[in-house]
């Protein structure tokens, strides 16, 4: 081919791959919003932790040392940034998260495309839009769609060529994901296989940008440290039964077309990014959005398999991929508070509690509820920042110190519900005991309420 006519290929060819890229986007944006829409009504007991926590951030207060917080504070710093949006209507955050994790559809196409080629790429690309899993936590505010992006640009820098800078572009992101949660360096040992000579620049600049985005919480870094590190080594276990039985569901169920992916030869970056997944079941507690950082080589080698189909065969496969997520959605709307481990607690079983907090308590008062939920959607200060991890941490006493500053305390029913011993007791002999359908609210004696 004569120089002048590559040279003309060539912007073609990157128009086409900016289109198809497109594309990607906007199908995995579309499934978002339609999965979003069709659970809107559940929520996860998570989601108003970092939304609440990000607030009283946002006005002012400083984690670890005004409140606890039990991971580094890149998720705090992203909804801080976005608060004005949430202010006004805290669904924001998810549909941005949404947006966010339709960008990384469009990471594992380039991906795929670069490192393996364009028909694995597309065909990865519209299976990771299509994963429930990635559904499910897309449309929840959380930290693991968050590493999963910014880990997968890292990956994306990789792929872009052999120079030194996009190791360090690789690294920043690497540091930046730790910065959002500790479990991004689930990434590390991938960048290290697909570039070895490179890795020292990553590691390196990992650590420098990790070390800098930490840096303003200086002062607060043995706090920081406790929280972060001694709290999490010191959490309960799940029982293993149900570890095997959570992995089995959301590393191997969920991802069942990169199994036949697995018999083909593939990159060995690859087979590890989807195989270190089996490392979860030896972790104190699992959770379904640990595996969101799985579903990227989870879809490129489905992105294998699929692409050795013939044509005619790709559409009906790549559309059998969407099945599972529209049936995800089903059960988790109408499968009750857990079903298959994911927690769908329903908005509106608190409404009731909020109605009888706004009659009897004064707007301006805090409320201690063992769930965010109940103050974030109230409008209230959370007293003391009390949540449910907070109460493996302190006693009864420290509780009924601050109580009387409550408008109103709430104790929750289910999972992460509950106060420390003997509290409540205090609190039957303190304060009017209402029951809800799905809480227990404690009132202070009656009082006037100025409108």
């Amino acid at each position: 081919m004569p120089a002048a006519q590559a040279a003309r290929s060539e912007p073609a060819d990157g128009w086409s791959l900016l289109r198809i890229g497109t594309g990607v986007f906007l199908a995995a944006l579309s499934l978002r919003l339609l999965f979003g829409r069709l659970v809107a009504g559940t929520y996860d007991y998570d989601e108003f932790v970092l939304l609440l926590l990000a607030r009283d951030f946002a006005h002012g207060a400083v984690p670890y040392r005004d409140f606890m917080f039990f991971h580094p504070p890149g998720a705090l710093v992203w909804l801080r940034a976005i608060e004005p949006l949430t202010a006004l209507w805290w669904p924001w955050a998810r549909i941005l998260t949404s947006v966010i994790d339709s960008a990384t559809a469009v990471m594992v196409f380039v991906v795929g495309c670069r490192l393996l080629d364009r028909r694995a790429g597309l065909a990865a690309g519209l299976v990771y839009a299509a994963s429930p899993l990635a559904l499910i936590s897309s449309v929840r505010v959380g930290q693991d769609p968050l590493i999963t992006a910014v880990g997968m640009l890292g990956l994306t820098a990789l792929a872009v060529g052999p120079e030194r800078r996009w190791a360090v572009v690789a690294g920043v992101c690497l540091g930046i994901a730790a910065w959002i949660k500790y479990p991004a360096l689930y990434f590390a040992p991938v960048y290290l296989l697909l570039a070895p000579r490179r890795f020292l620049w990553v590691a390196a600049a990992a650590a420098c940008s990790f070390a800098a985005l930490v840096a303003p919480f200086a002062g607060q870094m043995h706090a920081f440290y406790v929280q972060t590190v001694t709290f999490q080594h010191a959490r309960w276990s799940m029982p293993l039964a149900q570890r095997i039985e959570t992995v089995g569901v959301y590393w191997i169920a969920l991802n069942a077309p990169a199994i036949l992916g697995l018999a083909r030869r593939v990159p060995v970056w690859l087979l590890a990014g989807y195989l270190l997944g089996g490392l979860f079941v030896f972790v104190p507690q699992v959770y379904y959005h640990y595996f969101v950082p799985v579903v990227p080589f989870a879809a490129l080698l489905a992105g294998v398999t699929l692409a050795r189909f013939r044509p005619w065969r790709r559409v009906p496969a790549v559309a059998a991929v969407i099945l599972p997520g529209l049936l995800a959605a089903v059960v988790i709307d109408g499968g009750g508070y857990s079903p298959l481990y994911v927690t769908a607690a329903r908005l509106s079983d608190v409404e009731p509690t909020i109605r009888l907090v706004d009659a009897r308590s004064m707007g301006n008062e805090p409320l201690l509820a063992d769930r965010f939920e109940y103050a974030y959607l109230a409008h209230r200060p959370a007293l003391a920042h009390y949540f449910w991890n907070v109460g493996v941490l302190v006693n009864a006493e420290y509780l009924e110190k601050r109580v009387n500053e409550a408008g109103a305390v709430v104790m929750s029913s289910g999972a992460s519900s509950g106060y420390p011993s003997g509290f409540t007791a205090y609190l039957n002999q303190h304060f009017e005991r209402v029951s809800k359908p799905t809480t227990t609210v404690w009132l202070p004696p009656v009082r006037e309420v100025t409108p």
